[in-house]
């Protein structure tokens, strides 16, 4: 178990708790199981990208705070770069694919209000 990762999952725990959600309420609401959320928040298991993109949307956190401790990143500690540098080999398809969809939303967005 990283450090890393038992940190964050502190950070997550820290966060359900202030929140009055147990470990099945919370789970629920991401729709994985209540033995995921232990996992996670004792470090014994990572958050994916995909339960970090819904527990961030969802709960309106911010993805810095969770992984790093940080409020927000400072452009100069941390770089588009060395982010995908530090994506796993099966993550990267993902991020690919969460951003191609993001651009088209915003395409889209933007051919239906010309105004803009």
């Amino acid at each position: 178990m990283t450090n890393e990762r038992l940190e964050t999952g502190k950070r997550i725990r820290n966060f359900r708790t202030q929140n009055h959600l147990t470990q099945a309420q919370f789970a629920e609401s991401l729709d994985v199981s209540t033995n995921f959320i232990s996992e996670i928040e004792t470090g014994k298991k990572g958050v994916s990208l995909e339960i970090l993109h819904r527990l961030c949307q969802q709960y309106s956190l911010s993805a810095d705070y969770l992984l790093f401790g940080k409020e927000g990143p400072v452009p100069s500690e941390y770089t588009l770069s060395e982010f995908l540098a530090s994506l796993s080999a099966e993550d990267i398809p993902i991020v690919i694919e969460y951003l191609e969809a993001t651009l088209k939303i915003k395409k889209l967005d933007k051919k239906r209000s010309p105004g803009r």
